[in-house]
């Protein structure tokens, strides 16, 4: 099989994309639940620079897929989105944008390397499944926003710049995904008879009831990660807060109220 085609030539291809920290890796493993072949970050990673095919895959799940969505043809794009003030406490939480140093890095580097040796042999002796990501040291990552969000480094506070990555890479998505096969739905208000929509648009006629099954199997809290303790308020004054508020509300969301279910979205 070609690596420029999807796995199924009966089924379209898609990419289920976002901001980090907004659901993709749920949304890899409910689809692959459910039987497609659907990974996280697989055929879009941190190195990648262009589309370079679906390897095998039907689909992927992956915040970086965003510049690259002019790229894949008639492919599918369901937009994931999630109330920005969770997305910030999630990424300062997990310190995604904190100012690191070289013994840091070098140290993550090295931690993530041997890591993948372990892997490495864990996939020839036929243990686990097999996987080209390779290690994904956080300098990967880092180069990889310095290529296509650069600005976001001129906040001075992780904050602010998390924030501004939520913008940023929101309307990256939506800029570059053809509106044709585009398709926006709020993380919150996931349900399974959405993502059984999304299932039937893909070729793969699928029940309410067969998702729900596949949503109780996988916990909610699957890659839930240490969230900074912040609000609304917290977030400085100034014109990015302000288009930030209103860039929200336009996607049906309340800047002060991440509790509040989102309303209708459109593009």
């Amino acid at each position: 099989m070609s690596s420029s085609t999807p796995a199924s030539a009966d089924l379209r291809p898609f990419v289920v994309t976002g901001c980090a920290r907004s659901g993709t890796t749920y949304m890899a493993a409910l689809l692959s639940g459910i039987g497609l072949r659907v990974g996280h970050e697989v055929v879009f990673g941190p190195r990648t620079r262009r589309f370079e095919g679906w390897q095998g895959q039907h689909g992927d799940s992956s915040w970086l897929a965003a510049p690259f969505l002019d790229q894949i043809d008639d492919a599918l794009v369901f937009h994931q989105v999630r109330h920005p003030l969770k997305v910030v406490k999630s990424l300062v939480g997990v310190r995604f944008f904190a100012d690191r140093g070289q013994i840091f890095l070098q140290g993550d580097d090295a931690y993530t390397r041997a890591k993948w040796k372990v892997r490495e042999a864990l996939m020839a002796a036929g243990h686990v499944e097999r996987s080209a990501k390779g290690p994904r040291p956080h300098k990967v990552y880092r180069a990889y926003l310095d290529a296509y969000a650069p600005q976001l480094w001129r906040h001075p506070t992780e904050v602010e710049r998390a924030l501004d990555y939520w913008m940023t890479w929101t309307r990256l998505v939506t800029e570059k995904a053809r509106p044709e096969h585009y398709d926006v739905h709020p993380v919150e208000s996931l349900s399974p008879g959405f993502v059984a929509e999304m299932l039937w648009r893909v070729g793969l006629p699928v029940s309410d009831g067969h998702v729900a099954l596949a949503m109780d199997k996988v916990p909610q809290d699957l890659n839930t990660r240490k969230v900074a303790s912040l609000e609304w308020r917290d977030i400085p004054d100034g014109p990015l807060k302000r288009a930030a508020a209103a860039y929200a509300e336009e996607l049906g969301y309340v800047p002060a109220d991440p509790s509040a279910r989102p309303g209708a979205t459109s593009r």
